[in-house]
């Protein structure tokens, strides 16, 4: 039976389409993992166990240095970041004293997110002296762009009442932020324009952003992958939630037959 949270039940909308996309608007996807701080994970070398669990996948190996401020002027501190990348660079893992976070730039589904994912759980097991993480979070960074109408034609009307309502103009800039809170996790939907200035010569196409963060606390390393899918679904939810059918049916197209291949 797979385990269960309060925060699971903090979406009440289910979407039918997870597997009628064939492509995807992301940008950024994260999947982060702590744990209660191990002073050692923060020296100048990795745990060898963790880099041989990871090499073959993630060849390229960084340190970097990561400061921390408190109250007070003997409270500074610092601590190594080892980070681990794929030959083209587009994945990487970064561990902490206190978490590791997966993430990439070239998301081509929820399969391969989680086959790393898993990866990455059975080398921590092995390294973060805890049989549960402190907390668990996923976070999917959606930017759509059309460049055949208006954008706010894709994204749901009750998250874009105000700017398409016609009692404003000259809007430069709009946003919306929604956390729902439970007593073991949670999730925070962001989402708004964006502009971008960067040609003079061209007229201003804004895009928009759907971000989607959810999470959950105190979790047995031996339900983490549980806790990873049911996160996902939620934030899938949450997503098919935020758009128009114009836009599932912009993500339902092979992109080659748009091109006539």
């Amino acid at each position: 039976m797979s385990a269960s949270w309060k925060a699971d039940e903090l979406v009440l909308t289910r979407s039918d389409n997870q597997n009628r996309f064939k492509h995807n608007f992301l940008k950024q996807a994260v999947c982060e993992l702590r744990f209660p701080t191990l002073i050692e994970l923060g020296e100048q070398r990795p745990p060898s166990s963790f880099v041989k669990a990871l090499r073959k996948d993630y060849p390229i190996l960084e340190m970097n240095n990561e400061f921390t401020l408190g109250v007070g002027s003997n409270s500074a501190g610092s601590s190594n970041v080892h980070v681990f990348r794929s030959a083209k660079s587009n994945w990487s893992i970064s561990l902490k004293e206190n978490s590791i976070a997966i993430e990439t730039t070239t998301y081509s589904g929820f399969s391969n997110l989680r086959e790393r994912i898993l990866q990455v759980i059975d080398a921590a097991e092995k390294i973060i002296d805890s049989d549960f993480f402190t907390r668990i979070g996923l976070r999917y960074i959606n930017i759509l762009k059309t460049s055949d109408e208006d954008i706010t034609a894709w994204v749901n009307p009750l998250l874009t009442a105000s700017i398409t309502s016609r009692h404003f103009i000259g809007i430069n800039d709009f946003g919306g932020r929604m956390q729902l809170l439970a007593d073991d996790g949670g999730c925070l939907l962001q989402h708004g324009i964006q502009l971008n200035h960067g040609n003079p010569e061209q007229p201003v196409r804004p895009s928009y952003l759907i971000d989607t963060d959810t999470y959950r606390t105190e979790v047995l390393v031996s339900d983490a992958l549980d806790a990873v899918d049911v996160m996902h679904r939620q934030a899938f939810d949450i997503f098919d939630w935020s758009i128009t059918e114009k836009a599932r049916e912009f993500l339902s197209t092979d992109l080659r037959s748009r091109k006539g291949v």
